[in-house]
């Protein structure tokens, strides 16, 4: 997919603790030849979140919505991380023919074929639409059945993106720290997702950052794993790579050291964002290596 272009915000580069991750993606990208770019005109550097969504697997057709999280907008010292949709698209080259004109967040939508998994907390996040009204309305603008799954109030952002996982054929990986976490809440996701999926749990030994190796970015040919261990070899670095290898046998695993990121509740898939451009013409790409400020 030559058209594929990997976006960051720039601010995952000027903010210290995140440049050494900034950089290993520009590295890992490079020696993947993946195009990669910068967003301008952004509050901080969880781009998933505010970015349009895909709509198609083509990148025929995005969708926009409005940004303003209750995790944010609550708090006065906060909303200055608000980003502005609109800005940061505008020097985008990028198709988005439909607003949802609701309260979302990209974190919280995950595609798998024709189906959208999501959390309830987009009940909450917009709670002037009539539920039905809600359903029909996603069903529609996104193009998919919409599976909904509750929100593990733990997290406050209630993001679907630290749950599910899309893999090859329409199986689901499911993170399963709720396995010895909350078994009640464990069991009540699989009654959810077993009528729509082949789910397939991330089985790895319960540690307090096990659920970050399911926040991956998969790019053509690879996948791009969060570790815990500047060096990779810590032992759930180590059992986390040795999963996603049976997992993507045809994929190279890069494994990116990400624990800046996850100590702050996120990793490799809520940093980065994926435009598919309409045309093959040549873009400005960040370079593997940047000074760094």
């Amino acid at each position: 997919m030559s058209n594929l272009i990997i976006y960051t915000s720039e601010y995952l580069r000027t903010t210290p603790e995140t440049s050494c991750i900034a950089q290993a993606l520009d590295t890992a990208l490079g020696n993947l030849q993946i195009k990669h770019g910068e967003l301008k005109n952004t509050n901080d550097y969880w781009c998933r979140d505010y970015m349009p969504i895909r709509l198609f697997d083509d990148g025929s057709a995005y969708a926009t919505y409005t940004f303003n999280p209750d995790y944010l907008k609550d708090y006065k010292s906060k909303r200055p991380y608000i980003t502005d949709q609109q800005e940061a698209c505008k020097e985008l080259d990028i198709h988005t023919p439909s607003h949802l004109h609701i309260n979302f967040e990209g974190g919280n939508y995950v595609r798998c074929g024709n189906k959208v998994v999501m959390t309830d907390k987009i009940l909450m996040e917009n709670p002037h639409w009539p539920i039905p009204d809600l359903f029909c309305h996603l069903r529609d603008n996104l193009c998919g059945e919409i599976v909904l799954l509750p929100w593990d109030m733990k997290d406050p952002c209630g993001h679907a993106d630290g749950m599910v996982a899309p893999l090859d054929d329409g199986r689901l990986l499911l993170n399963n720290c709720w396995r010895t976490q909350d078994r009640a809440f464990h069991r009540r996701l699989l009654k959810i997702l077993e009528p729509h999926f082949e789910i397939v749990e991330l089985s790895l030994r319960p540690e307090k950052y096990s659920w970050a190796y399911l926040n991956f970015l998969r790019v053509p040919g690879a996948v791009l794993l969060p570790c815990l261990s500047e060096t990779t070899d810590c032992e759930n670095d180590q059992e986390a790579i040795a999963l996603f290898h049976q997992l993507f046998p045809e994929d190279e695993i890069v494994p990116i050291y990400a624990l800046p990121l996850i100590r702050r509740g996120g990793a490799l898939h809520c940093v980065t964002w994926e435009l598919i451009t309409p045309d093959l013409r040549a873009i400005d790409t960040v370079p593997c290596e940047r000074e760094q400020v």
